[in-house]
């Protein structure tokens, strides 16, 4: 996981499988809000499916209607394993865990992981920053 970005999209109010995954798709980041035809929803239907039987899928075994280049599929499929959703096994991809909500709670643990790295630096940061203040030297942040 390299970047995760989330949106505020609204939720769909209705149960279609579809609209639920164009709108994970939306809320990660992953498609456009104005496109109709997402590559991306239709690529993470593949994995969700594919995640029930504990199979991967090679970049080659997506097909897409019209034809999409197989570099385009590689493209997609290297910013789902961007996001977290999906990990690579040798030549095969999977859904990151074999039902989608436990990936998204493993997602959740690796941004609250990276949270706390973070938190960790600034109060390190602070604590610096508070001793040279307290032994009067100037501090110069550009």
């Amino acid at each position: 996981m390299e970047k995760i970005v989330i949106r505020a999209v609204d939720r769909p109010a209705y149960k279609n499988p579809d609209e639920f995954i164009r709108w994970l798709c939306e809320a990660l980041g992953l498609s456009n809000p104005n496109e109709k035809g997402s590559i991306e929803a239709e690529i993470l239907k593949r994995f969700i499916v594919a995640a029930a039987s504990n199979t991967g899928i090679s970049s080659s075994q997506i097909a897409l209607e019209p034809k999409v280049a197989r570099s385009t599929v590689i493209y997609h499929l290297n910013r789902f394993i961007d996001s977290g959703l999906l990990v690579k096994k040798g030549r095969l991809y999977y859904l990151r865990a074999q039902e989608l909500s436990t990936a998204i709670e493993e997602i959740e643990y690796d941004i609250n992981r990276e949270m706390m790295r973070i938190l960790d630096a600034a109060r390190e940061f602070d604590r610096a920053f508070d001793i040279q203040q307290s032994k009067g030297k100037k501090v110069k942040i550009n």
